[in-house]
């Protein structure tokens, strides 16, 4: 690049970052948001919290980022026109394509980042999620009780520990169950922990004894070494952990195994993610164009550029939801997939030819003199 075309470089690439910063923040308080039962019904700490929530930034990412070079060039370009710097590089002899190169370059950086996220991050970053939620949804302790307070974790029982260690073992745990009517039995013990299969779920209790009324009015008093309470009542077996389309790497979702399959009723929502991941990177380059075309098309407007960029706006919206449409399109019919591609290429297209169109020309204006 020349010395002119490095300076409009800069003049985009900062609001450019600029932008992905303040939009990937709000993805992120989004997020969290959503997240915060993570430390209220589970009893979480505030590192967990923020690395689920971190880990679903990737994929917010890749998807803001076309949205965020599409402001990034609308104001960049806008600063450059209202300093009279496009027209400057237009009157020194500079092409439209010269002035289009580093805004070509930028989309072409861009989609190269948003690519590596598609195909890469987002499927390390999201099975580690899935991995971490499955992980705090299966730790029936974490759901289940809160250290130090009485819990009631169904009908009659009531539930009570001290404290819990970080290895998931509560220490002097107490249950009152009262299911039975007129039988009301108190378990006290040193510690205990949950045990929980795909078939059962129940406590292990160590070292205590368990006090029962029965219907005669007498106390049982018995003391244990280990015993085990029945939770199955209370909460279900271990879910299988599996990973959704948005988990899997390309060549898994091209080449779905057969639980793949079996799970979404085809092939078809595999390979529909699959063309998403390939094909939305174009959206950079069709919003860079469309943007640019609202500068770089007909003549130099005085009176600025509302008018475009409004319309400019709308077309990138439409563009953008086309494309959600045609996405969701192909989750149902493998044919529609082209179509993932088709729409952000018919959008450079059409800027293209925006920009290139030949202007009218326009009417002389004769000036009439008196004799």
């Amino acid at each position: 690049m020349i010395l002119v075309q490095r300076y409009f470089f800069s003049q985009l690439l900062w609001p450019f970052i600029t932008s992905v910063s303040a939009l990937a923040g709000l993805a992120l308080l989004t997020q969290s948001l959503s997240n915060v039962d993570l430390v209220s019904g589970y009893s979480q700490t505030a590192l967990t919290f923020l690395k689920v929530t971190l880990l679903a930034l990737p994929q917010l990412t890749a998807l803001l980022v076309p949205i965020a070079l599409f402001i990034a060039v609308l104001s960049g370009m806008n600063r450059l026109s209202a300093d009279s710097e496009l027209v400057i590089a237009s009157a020194s002899g500079m092409s439209r394509l010269a002035v289009l190169s580093p805004l070509l370059r930028l989309a072409v950086y861009v989609m190269i980042f948003n690519l590596a996220i598609n195909l890469f991050v987002q499927p390390l970053a999201y099975r580690e999620m899935r991995r971490s939620l499955h992980d705090l949804r299966s730790d029936a302790a974490a759901s289940l009780i809160t250290p130090g307070a009485f819990t009631q974790i169904g009908a009659g029982v009531t539930l009570y520990a001290r404290e819990r260690g970080r290895d998931g073992r509560m220490h002097d745990v107490l249950i009152h169950d009262t299911r039975v009517t007129n039988e009301p039995t108190t378990i006290t013990a040193r510690e205990g922990f949950i045990v929980r299969s795909s078939t059962q779920s129940s406590m292990v209790l160590a070292d205590g004894n368990r006090q029962q009324i029965d219907a005669a009015g007498e106390l049982a008093y018995v003391t244990f070494d280990r015993t085990e309470f029945d939770l199955g009542e209370f909460i279900g077996p271990i879910d299988a952990l599996f990973f959704k389309e948005s988990d899997r790497f390309l060549h898994e979702l091209i080449w779905p195994d057969a639980s793949t399959i079996a799970r979404s009723g085809g092939p078809e929502r595999a390979w529909a993610e699959a063309h998403y991941r390939l094909s939305a990177p174009l959206y950079n380059l069709a919003f860079v164009l469309i943007a640019a075309a609202v500068f770089l098309a007909g003549d130099y407007s005085r009176l600025g550029y509302g008018r475009r960029v409004m319309a400019a706006v709308a077309l990138g919206l439409t563009l953008r939801l086309a494309g959600f449409a045609v996405q969701s399109a192909s989750a149902v019919d493998g044919a529609a997939n082209i179509g993932q591609y088709l729409v952000p290429l018919l959008g450079c297209l059409g800027a293209v030819v925006v920009i290139y169109w030949p202007t009218r020309a326009r009417p002389a204006r004769h000036v009439m003199t008196g004799v």
